[in-house]
Order: structure tokens, then C-alpha cells, then sequence
């Protein structure tokens, strides 16, 4: 709760900041050298938001494109042929694991940031830290999106769209900025390929057969579906499919994959805590498929280009779901979600329990997304 009531106090000081010390234009001639974008925030999160970079590239070919974010959310950007400089900070608000950046060195990251001389920053979505190098002027030329969220509260102005992606641009829009591109991407390099090969064959994986990822976990207990069912599910693309299953996910999800694993008939592939995040995409970019519920690897998958199947029960996937024309979503339960709480009053009949194995299923043969079924290839 406190943390709720924090993030809002933030956004109504960081907007008061934007209105009252910055223009809402920017200058008809302005052609800027250094540009900083900040997104604060979890890495499906910030997936979401790697178009406002390649937007601003469109229309500033020239200028340096720095972020500022997370540890955990870095290799993003770093990735994204559109980012010059990431540059690091924790926040208190969006920090799961490790330890959020000090006081003392959050003031450091100020002074550095100050010697970067930046003529434009963009804000996503900051911290009361953060909000506080906007009051301190540490570039003339600011865009927060904190500001069109608190606009729209008060009636006077609202977002063009409901997704994530269409907010961070409208921040754009609002500048007299195109937005042509609408679709966050991660890169796979040649390297990479390399790399996803040599693991492939470690694994005994066939490239003639498909190839699915499910990720069954999610750092929000309430966003995940029901182990027996995964297990169904993987048993039924082995079966039926003929497909390799691979479940993914971090460390902290080995539990939750063992499970699932003990409840299978078929035999499975556990790579969780195993992988970086640029492995973990290699290996999604070369799935026929990912299954899982909503989270970071979810949206990595799609940000890779590969065929996505979203499972969501709190979370309002209109807002949040993967972006790309080969990603689906699965939503059955429709009188509460979204909420944000720690746990369910319908206890075990919760919305994830809701999605059944025939929902996946259906969607699965619908898209197209594998081949027929084993008998029928028999025929």
C-alpha cells in the first residue's frame, strides 16, 4: 500500500515539475547532440518501451541516444541498435534482486549525468530520486510521461491507446515527434546463432521436430497457472505434436519446473537459472512456440519474433500483452482483474485457474502455430 501511495506522489510531483519548469514544445530548429531516456522499471517493462529509441533515432539521426535503468534490465538496451550508453541505477521502487543504488551514489549518477550535457530527457518512468534531477535542472528540455498520466486523471488530456508501448509514445506524440515504429524488438546476432547451435546439439534437440518453450513461473504468484495443467499441456504438444518441450525461466522457478516435470508422462528439457538473458533470447528466437504466463521471458519471446501465447489473470493484457501479429492471449476470468493484490479471495478458483488446457489448445491449432496432429501426418 505505501508503495502504491509513494509511486503516486511521485507522479503528481514529477508532472508539477514538468508543467512548471519546462516548455511543452520543443524549439522548431532543435537538433540536439545528447539525449537520455528513462525507464525505471521491470524487464518486460522495458521491452515495452524500446520503440520511443527507435523513434528518436528517426528523428535525431545524429544525436547520442543514451538510458538510464537497471541492472536487470540493461542487457536490453545494451542490445538495442538504437542506444549509444546505458548507464545504471537501481531504484528502490523497481529493485527485485540485489541491492538498490545508495543515496550517495545516486547523487554521484547526478553529477555524471550533469557532465553529460544532455539537450532533451525523456522520462518513462522514474523514481521521487529521478524526479528530483528534473527540479534541479539537469537539461532544459524535458518529456515525462508521468505528466500525460496525471493530465488524464484530472480530465485534461488522455493517452491515445491503452497498451504500454502506445503510452511511452504518445510522450513522443505530444512533442510533434513521428512514431512509425510501433513494435519492440531484441536482437540475435550472429553470435549468437553460433552459440544457440552448440546448445542445441548439447541437448539432443532435433531441428526437424518443434521446438516449444513454456515458462511456468512469474515473480507474482497470483500471475501464474496451475502446475498440473502446464503438465497436461507439455504432454499433449509431446503427444499429439511430436514436439520438444523446453521449459525456461530463473533460478528461483526451478521448484515450480520440477513440478510441473513430476507431474509429465513425457520427457522434458529444464534449462531455468541456466541461461543469460541474451541466451534465453537465442533459444526463444529459435522456438516454433513460447507458452507462458505473463512476464519478462513472455515478452522477450515476442520481442525475438517468435509465435507467443500469454496466459493472464490479474494483469489486463490489453495493456500489458506481448506486441507483434504472431502473439496471442488467454483471459477467462473478467469481473476483478486487473488487481495488484499478494493474494486471491476466490482462493484456488482465481482466474488463473480459470484458462483450461482446451483454451491453449484451441488457440494453438487456430494460429497455426505447429503442424497437424500426429495422426494425421500418419494418413
Amino acid at each position: 500500500m505505501f508503495q502504491n501511495v509513494s509511486e503516486i506522489l511521485t507522479l503528481i510531483a514529477s508532472a508539477a515539475v514538468q508543467w512548471l519548469f519546462y516548455r511543452k514544445h520543443l524549439p522548431r530548429d532543435f537538433v540536439p547532440k545528447r539525449i537520455l531516456v528513462v525507464k525505471l522499471d521491470h524487464l518486460g517493462d522495458v521491452i515495452l518501451a524500446t520503440p520511443v529509441f527507435s523513434n528518436l533515432r528517426r528523428a535525431y539521426p545524429n544525436a547520442e541516444l543514451h538510458a538510464l535503468t537497471g541492472t536487470s534490465s540493461r542487457v536490453i538496451l545494451e542490445r538495442h541498435p538504437d542506444v549509444n550508453r546505458v548507464l545504471e541505477y537501481n531504484s528502490p521502487a523497481f529493485c527485485r534482486t540485489g541491492r538498490p543504488t545508495s543515496l550517495k551514489h545516486t547523487f554521484q549518477l547526478y553529477q555524471q549525468l550533469r557532465c553529460q550535457a544532455y539537450d532533451l530527457v525523456v522520462e518513462l518512468r522514474g523514481d521521487w530520486r529521478i524526479m528530483w534531477f528534473a527540479f534541479l535542472r539537469l537539461t532544459p528540455h524535458r518529456f515525462s510521461r508521468a505528466a500525460l498520466q496525471i493530465a488524464g486523471k484530472l480530465g485534461l488530456s488522455q493517452f491515445s491507446g491503452t497498451h504500454e508501448t502506445t503510452r511511452n509514445l504518445d510522450v513522443l506524440r505530444r512533442a510533434g515527434l513521428s512514431t512509425s515504429v510501433q513494435t519492440a524488438t531484441f536482437s540475435v546476432t550472429a553470435e549468437d546463432e553460433k552459440w544457440i547451435s552448440d546448445f542445441l546439439l548439447t541437448h539432443q534437440i532435433d531441428r526437424q521436430e518443434p521446438l516449444v518453450a513454456i515458462h511456468p513461473g512469474s515473480p507474482i504468484p497470483l500471475k501464474r497457472w496451475l502446475p498440473e495443467r502446464y503438465a497436461e499441456l507439455a504432454d499433449w504438444l509431446i503427444a499429439q505434436k511430436r514436439a520438444q518441450v523446453l521449459f525456461v525461466g530463473v533460478e528461483d522457478e526451478i521448484s515450480i519446473i520440477t513440478q510441473v516435470q513430476g507431474l509429465m508422462r513425457g520427457e522434458s528439457i529444464n534449462i531455468a537459472g541456466k541461461t543469460t538473458v541474451t541466451q534465453l533470447a537465442s533459444i526463444l528466437h529459435s522456438c516454433n512456440v513460447f507458452i507462458g504466463n505473463d512476464s519478462g521471458p513472455m515478452h522477450l519471446a515476442a520481442a525475438v519474433g517468435t509465435q507467443t501465447i500469454g496466459l493472464y489473470g490479474p494483469g489486463d493484457p490489453t495493456r500489458f500483452g506481448p506486441i507483434g501479429v504472431q502473439c496471442q492471449t488467454i483471459r477467462r476470468k473478467f469481473d476483478c482483474p486487473p488487481c495488484l493484490g499478494t493474494t486471491c479471495r476466490f482462493g484456488k478458483n482465481g482466474c488463473m485457474s480459470q484458462i483450461q488446457v482446451t483454451d491453449v489448445i484451441q488457440v494453438l491449432e487456430a494460429a497455426g502455430y505447429l503442424p497437424p496432429e500426429k495422426r494425421e501426418m500418419q494418413r
